[in-house]
């Protein structure tokens, strides 16, 4: 459930001294699970006082809707896998989040240390 990290970071310990100006990066892949999860996850986020507007995406927690989720509360996106869902790309597109295209391994070294410095520090 690595997936709602940014939430809780962004919602439940924003006051948190130690997370204040944390960046969060997200990186988003072609994995994922069929079906939904248990749509009571949104009453147990509301327990923690993450309001039901934060998680309107989980309404219906699908892979999908998570990982929109998980993009809205982060500072930056990663495209971890070739051939991301469409539906998927096109959200990190127009999330207005600086997002860096999937790259293969050889090259993901330099070219995350640039993405960093450019676009989240």
């Amino acid at each position: 459930m690595a997936s709602l990290l940014p939430v809780y970071l962004k919602h439940y310990y924003k006051n948190e001294g130690i997370f204040a100006d944390t960046k969060i990066i997200s990186s988003i892949y072609n994995l994922g699970y069929n079906g939904n999860l248990n749509p009571e996850l949104v009453g147990k986020l509301s327990f923690d006082n993450i309001s039901k507007e934060v998680t309107h995406h989980i309404v219906a927690p699908s892979y999908e809707n998570l990982m929109k989720l998980t993009i809205d509360h982060s500072d930056g996106v990663i495209v971890g896998s070739e051939g991301l869902n469409p539906t998927l790309t096109k959200y990190i597109e127009t999330s207005g989040k600086p997002f860096l295209p999937f790259a293969p391994k050889d090259s993901i070294s330099e070219i995350y240390t640039d993405f960093i410095k450019k676009h989240i520090l």
